[in-house]
């Protein structure tokens, strides 16, 4: 049975990160709160951020996993139908789990190891960056500052397009990213306005902010979020709901099922609880 702990500004920006980072529905999972949020000082400063812990459940008549392949399978989470589905379709024997097992032992930390796994960006040195790159860095920290957080922020690409940058921190960074990456965007917005302030038309750039690889974790649980709804629409025999995505993550969801035949995606509803609804093809008989 998958389980995780998840911190965020309030519970609904805890429990939403872990049905990220577990790639399931609401309605898929059982919710503890370990902790509440605590207003500081102008909503931001001496604020405490909330603690829950989700667990999947168990559908009925699924067997409960071994204690010896639980660390095995914390490997690469995936949504639970997908998972059974992969170890229906590639048996293993018992002896040969454990034997992989022995060989990479897995921490029992989900998120940690998905993020040691992920490549790391390459940094810009600061002297090697452009003007407008070191003007949106030094913007950001200032806000970070006035926020009252600890942060590193880097250049990680710097062309003629645009500027990307990274934070990263030993703090939680949920304040920054905020519910489904709104404060983040929100920043992104603002850092850019300023750093492009007083510059030509032809010298403007984008400037993409990243939290901690924020951004591919979240790609990466809407490809799962997507996979597991198309699962569930060709089971069931009906539609399924993905709510409340914006604009770019519901491009995520539409190129991650645009190779499968058995199913079809649109968008319905408006900005900004705009949704996609995934159905299974009806077979020719």
């Amino acid at each position: 049975m998958d389980s995780i702990e998840q911190t965020g500004r309030t519970v609904d920006d805890a429990v939403e990160a872990a049905l990220n980072t577990l790639g399931v529905a609401r309605d898929e999972v059982d919710v503890e709160v370990l902790a509440e949020e605590r207003r500081g000082l102008l909503g931001i400063l001496g604020s405490s951020s909330a603690r829950v812990r989700v667990t999947v459940r168990q559908e009925p008549g699924e067997p409960e996993t071994p204690p010896e392949l639980r660390e095995l399978e914390a490997e690469e989470p995936q949504p639970p139908d997908l998972r059974r589905e992969v170890e229906a379709e590639e048996p293993q024997p018992p002896d040969v789990r454990r034997e992989a097992e022995a060989e990479e032992p897995q921490p029992p930390d989900v998120r940690r190891e998905a993020e040691a796994e992920e490549p790391q960006p390459a940094v810009v040195p600061t002297e090697a960056a452009s003007e407008l790159a070191q003007r949106a860095v030094e913007t950001l920290t200032r806000i970070i500052e006035l926020m009252g957080l600890e942060a590193t922020v880097e250049v990680t690409g710097d062309d003629e397009e645009s500027v990307s940058i990274d934070m990263r921190s030993e703090e939680d960074l949920g304040l920054l990213i905020g519910r489904r990456g709104q404060t983040l965007s929100a920043l992104q917005l603002l850092v850019a306005m300023m750093a492009n302030r007083n510059l030509p038309p032809d010298l403007r750039r984008r400037v993409i902010l990243d939290a901690e690889g924020y951004r591919a974790r979240r790609d990466r649980s809407l490809r799962a979020m997507a996979r597991s709804a198309a699962q569930r629409a060709k089971r069931s025999g009906r539609p399924v709901t993905l709510s409340s995505l914006n604009p770019r993550e519901r491009r995520v969801v539409h190129l991650a099922l645009a190779d499968d035949p058995s199913v079809t995606t649109r968008s319905e509803g408006d900005d900004p609880d705009r949704s996609i609804i995934v159905t299974a093809r009806r077979r020719n008989r």
